[in-house]
């Protein structure tokens, strides 16, 4: 749980590989240059890969498959298959072909988790800060131990999608909320009841809509997270802060004490038609124009975008095109915990 962008220890970042040419061996990036590569495992954590016969360091931050290799790969064409083909969505932006999709532990069954050490000094986007002013109401509660209930409210991603937890994949990870549910009973030593109260395919409006099950838990702490499906929608910025700014007033009737942690979307494959780019940092901006004393931002939007500067979708995605895998979870969380507590 500790923030990837902290210390020399990158602790199983998830890699997928892919043969972009027939001639060339299959690779795939890391997101800082190694010192030493401590493992290389499976995403399931059942195999350990052996460098020279799995795997090779061919540059920097390329990791790359010699022939017998074990580790699993894609070509590029199965990236893209054809229409109609199985395990594949429509609408890649190339006009023509299909990208590689699948729910479940598809993409986890073919990731795998590299553990090394760096140097620590490669991670440009300024961290997340915690920031006592923030969220004076929880981090008090938090630091003096008395019992707090946190909601989070969201669409597939909070839901837990592809989380392997929650596909019954080994090594059973739990989705993002429940990692910082776990990390703050860990940290503060506290009682936290967790609820969440997200569904898959739902966007701001649905949660306007729904969002008195969520006041009616009169949540000491709501973690509000729409915006890919909003994205998806083109739904305006106008209506998008509004949807948001609303839910948290409908809580706010019943629980005037309530504080907020507002979560700006990772972002979607940018192959996919359905992703839309210019979108994602419009709503991490509205989102921020809401925050004030009692409502804070955890900004995925800038890491997610930061993390795709030297890693491909594919490698930290868990469906394909708008969910992330173990890895994604695990980033979701750190980027939360850090409004919660600090890191040194």
């Amino acid at each position: 749980m500790k923030p990837l962008w902290i210390g020399t220890e990158m602790d199983r970042e998830s890699a997928f590989f892919i043969q972009r040419e027939e001639d060339k061996f299959p690779l795939d990036f890391l997101l800082f240059i190694p010192e030493k590569i401590l493992s290389v495992t499976s995403a399931s954590e059942e195999i350990v890969y052996e460098e020279g016969r799995d795997y090779i360091l061919t540059s920097e931050r390329t990791l790359s498959l010699p022939e017998g290799s074990r580790i699993p790969f894609k070509t590029n064409k199965e990236m893209h298959p054809e229409p109609e083909s199985p395990q594949s969505i429509a609408a890649c932006r190339d006009g023509v072909s299909h990208l590689f999709f699948g729910e479940g532990h598809v993409f986890h069954d073919l990731q795998v988790s590299v553990t090394y050490t760096h140097k620590g000094d490669e991670w440009q986007l300024p961290a997340p800060e915690f920031l006592l002013e923030a969220l004076p109401g929880t981090i008090s509660k938090l630091k003096t131990r008395k019992p707090m209930k946190i909601v989070l409210f969201g669409d597939s991603i909070s839901a837990g999608a592809n989380a392997s937890g929650m596909t019954g994949a080994k090594p059973f990870m739990p989705p993002y909320g429940e990692l910082v549910a776990n990390e703050l009973i860990k940290v503060y030593n506290t009682e936290i009841k967790y609820r969440n109260h997200s569904v898959g395919g739902t966007a701001s409006g649905w949660g306007l809509e729904n969002v008195n099950a969520v006041a009616e838990e009169k949540p000491d702490l709501a973690i509000l997270a729409f915006g890919m499906n909003d994205a998806s929608g083109r739904i305006s910025l106008e209506r998008y802060r509004t949807n948001i700014q609303k839910q948290m007033e409908k809580i706010r009737e019943v629980q005037p004490e309530a504080e907020f942690i507002l979560v700006a979307t990772m972002t979607g494959n940018p192959e996919w038609t359905a992703s839309a780019p210019d979108l994602y940092p419009q709503y991490r901006d509205e989102l921020r124009s809401l925050c004030k004393r009692g409502v804070a931002l955890a900004d995925l939007t800038s890491v997610w975008t930061e993390l795709l500067k030297r890693k491909r979708f594919s490698s930290i995605t868990g469906n394909g095109v708008n969910h992330p895998n173990d890895f994604g979870h695990r980033i979701y969380a750190q980027v939360i915990m850090c409004l919660l507590r600090a890191f040194e």
